[in-house]
């Protein structure tokens, strides 16, 4: 029995760091070592979960509802996961490491709960997510970037018409003032191009516009 929940423990941990190896890989905020903590954490809350409390189960009027550890977990991901979630200039980042993070544990509860295949197949299935669609996406669909301009605030029609000559279409547009006197303001906005559309040759293009003094996609 004992044997059995270390490799439980474990595997759990192995199959959470494949994920967590994914994230890393792409520099996001929650990496291999918390993807592997967060496993092996929900295999041991669902361990003491359907375990834990054997020793008191034969004492009268004594009742255990094992579910109520795994909810807890469940829940209480959303805490650890929000904090993964980074809102910059307008701009959200890290959801899609917050749902890691919350498969991640669902994978550790199924694990802890002694469902091998259903914990693999998880981790198999969420590897694809993350990668195979996201290639498909990319190619599909295009890119999805931060384009942020130094430029003088007379300037941030002529970007906005530049773009729309590209056919890009900006959201999540924010504009702040970068000194004193108001000569200069920061343009901040998400873009989306397509396969065909490279950031490097919207940058060239935009700095034609009167007025732009820095540029960056990324």
């Amino acid at each position: 029995m004992l044997t059995d929940l270390l490799i439980r423990i474990a595997l759990a941990g192995a199959l959470s760091g494949l994920i967590g190896l994914e994230r890393q890989l792409r520099a996001k905020e929650a990496g291999l070592r918390t993807h592997i903590l967060v496993g092996m954490g929900s295999a041991m809350f669902m361990i003491v979960s359907k375990y834990g409390f054997d020793d008191i189960l034969n004492i009268e009027h004594v009742g255990l509802d094992p579910s109520r550890i795994a909810a807890q977990v469940v829940s209480g991901m959303g805490f650890l996961g929000a904090g993964t979630i980074i809102i910059q200039k307008q701009v959200v980042k890290g959801l899609t490491t917050a749902a890691g993070l919350w498969v991640t544990a669902a994978i550790g509860l199924v694990i802890g709960s002694g469902m091998y295949q259903i914990g693999i197949y998880g981790t198999l299935m969420t590897l694809i997510v993350l990668e195979v669609f996201r290639q498909l996406s990319n190619r599909l669909i295009g890119h999805h970037h931060i384009l942020t301009a130094h430029l003088i605030p007379e300037s941030v029609p002529l970007v906005l018409v530049a773009l729309q000559k590209m056919r890009i279409r900006p959201t999540q547009l924010s504009v702040s003032q970068k000194d004193e006197a108001g000569k200069q303001c920061e343009l901040t906005l998400g873009i989306t191009l397509s396969p065909k559309q490279h950031a490097d040759e919207i940058c060239a293009s935009l700095m034609s516009v009167n007025g732009i003094l820095k540029i960056k996609i990324h």
